[in-house]
């Protein structure tokens, strides 16, 4: 519970997330090439709103993240042009999808615990596969 002196704390903090949320969802689908940064960050934003949904046990915001997650692993600036051999890289990026996937079944079943652990085999994802670019980028 709330205390009533941090409601409208809470409120407003929701409020500028929910702001948020629905400009990354359109500025995902708006045609034209970003730079990896914004790439990246876009991921993080909604990386953070799955991991808010999956605290307060919200479902539909584990759904939502998770798939713009995938929809972002679908896109162009996902791949990285600098690896010499991406089949790893590639093995990274389909089991991401996949994790995604799963957490949105699991968020779909309420199935929080089964949400919680996709979400930390998927960060697991994303470090191994970072740690795995920078290697091979040098």
């Amino acid at each position: 519970m709330i205390p009533k002196n941090r409601r409208p704390l809470v409120l407003g903090v929701a409020t500028g997330l929910a702001i948020a949320a629905t400009f990354l969802a359109s500025h995902a689908q708006e045609p034209g090439r970003r730079t990896r940064a914004e790439f990246m960050r876009m991921k993080l934003e909604y990386s953070k709103q799955v991991l808010e949904g999956l605290t307060l046990e919200e479902y539909p915001k584990i759904v939502q993240g998770a798939k713009a997650l995938k929809k972002l692993s679908q896109a162009a600036e996902w791949e990285v042009d600098t690896i010499p051999d991406p089949s790893e890289y590639l093995a990274f990026t389909n089991e991401f999808q996949r994790l995604a996937d799963e957490l949105a079944k699991k968020a779909g079943e309420k199935n929080i615990d089964g949400a919680t652990l996709t979400y930390l085999r998927m960060t697991m994802n994303c470090v191994n596969c970072h740690k795995y670019v920078r290697r091979e980028a040098r």
